[in-house]
Parts: structure tokens; sequence; C-alpha cells
């Protein structure tokens, strides 16, 4: 199997939030290969537990606009943690959750204090191996787990899609527009 130029892909970030926002939006921006289609967006709590059920609600709907769904991570507003192998049991859909940063090291200690601290690190244990990978730009690897997909395949996304940054492109889109987000 073949990554093509025009698949249907969904990549998803959040928004950027205060310390002391409650909520803040994700961002579903679908995109025909590097094509941007449509913009959806909806409502998670900060540090809650309701990213993955907002993500399956917005999606499951539309399951036949999309082949593959893009995460910058599987951390959105705080630590409200994505379940990729929920999101990808449920939706029948490879999800790769990508970020360029080294996301192992203090990050089960920063989420100790936390309320349901051990759902949290079952959520994060089950989105599986932290893989790495070279893309076309730059010089640093970017880090990813997969659910739904395999490691050559999602590699073979990766390197085809990072046209302008590290990331790839429907994600950097993702990422713009939520970041672009007024910040009340």
């Amino acid at each position: 199997m073949l990554i093509k130029d025009g698949i249907f892909v969904v990549g998803i970030d959040d928004a950027p939030h205060k310390r002391d926002n409650l909520t803040t939006e994700l961002f579903f921006v679908f995109c025909r290969g590097t094509l941007l289609e449509r913009i959806d967006h909806a409502s998670i709590d900060v540090d809650g537990l309701n990213s993955t059920e907002m993500v399956i609600e917005k999606l499951k709907p539309i399951i036949d606009q999309f082949q593959i769904i893009v995460t910058h991570g599987i951390t959105t507003g705080g630590f409200n943690v994505l379940d990729i192998e929920m999101i990808n049991k449920i939706l029948d859909t490879p999800v790769i959750a990508v970020t360029e940063n080294n996301p192992k090291g203090n990050f089960l200690d920063a989420i100790t204090n936390l309320p349901d601290f051990e759902k949290r690190k079952s959520i994060i244990e089950r989105a599986g191996p932290q893989f790495s990978t070279l893309t076309p730009v730059g010089e640093k690897k970017v880090f990813f787990q997969i659910k739904g997909i395999e490691k050559k395949l999602a590699v073979q996304f990766l390197k085809k899609f990072a046209i302008r940054s590290r990331l790839p492109e429907q994600l950097l889109l993702a990422h713009k527009i939520a970041s672009g987000w007024t910040l009340k």
C-alpha cells in the first residue's frame, strides 16, 4: 500500500489557552492531500478528559470524508489526553500522533497532581510505543505514536507531507489555524 497524494486527511490541534481558562478550542482541518477543504472546531476542557469524546463526536458522522487522522501529539488543552487507541477503534481509521519534541521524560511527573492521574496514565500507556523519524525538512526528528497503521506507512506519510516544516502539511495547517485563535 502507498500513501497517495490525494489522501483525505484530518489534522487536529488545540488552540493556545491561558492558565485560568477552563476551555479551549480543538481545530479539525480537513485536507485532500495538502489542499485545504474545510475547517471545524469544538470546545474542550483545559486539563480535562473530554478531548477523545469530542474528536469521536465530531468525526463519527462524517467518517466517509477522511482516510487518516493526524494529531499534534496526544495531549490537547494542557493535559486533556487523547486516547488514540479508542479513536482508532471506534472510527476504524488510522491515527498518527506527531510532535516535534520528545514528550517522554517528566511528562508523567507533570500529570501526577491532576485529578484522574491513573486514567490519564492508562491512556498514555495505551498510545503505545513512541517512534521517531527524520522528515525532509529540518535536521531534527519528529516523534510519533500510531494506531491502525503500520510504522512503515506512517513514516511514508510523514516524509511525503512534511513540506514546509517537520510536521505534515495537514497538521501544520491545523497548528497555524489553532494558533491564530483569539485568547479570551
